[in-house]
């Protein structure tokens, strides 16, 4: 059934996902190196006092935001699949052409992993790590036809 209700503000899209972040740089550095993202631009939120990067990759823009603060509380940590009884975002998820030689690449760097190149759904295979924060992110295969190689 379509949904004829529109939004009184217009059409609403995706502009960025945001991620605060203990270490800025770090985190840069980190994105940058391991998955690809270039800085778009950086800057300050004086309303919250907060220092933030927007980094881009094929379309996807991540805000990380930094507040200085004496101490941060840490990322939820429990490991999937419990991690579904915490309420709030899972991950991030993203998809690539080539999950062997992505995964490959990603221990190559000592990426910290949960799981490496996984059956996830019987027509997908995932890959799931931990940014140096902790931060969940997914990154899955291409769908394959049921009955096909899976890998």
């Amino acid at each position: 059934m379509p949904n004829n209700h529109r939004h009184p503000g217009g059409k609403l899209r995706l502009h960025n996902l945001a991620l605060a972040v203990a270490s800025l740089d770090i985190m840069i550095d980190w994105y940058e190196n391991v998955l690809g993202f270039t800085v778009a631009e950086r800057g300050r939120f004086d309303v919250v006092g907060a220092d933030y990067a927007l980094i881009e990759s094929d379309g996807l823009r991540l805000e990380l935001v930094s507040q200085a603060a004496e101490q941060h509380r840490q990322v939820d940590r429990t490991m999937p699949p419990d991690h579904l009884n915490v309420l709030g975002w899972k991950a991030l998820v993203l998809e690539t052409d080539n999950l062997p030689a992505t995964t490959a690449f990603l221990v190559e760097n000592k990426v910290e992993m949960i799981w490496a190149d996984q059956q996830l759904a019987d027509d997908r295979r995932s890959t799931m790590i931990r940014d140096p924060e902790g931060n969940l992110i997914n990154i899955l295969g291409p769908r394959n036809r049921i009955g096909t190689e899976l890998h």
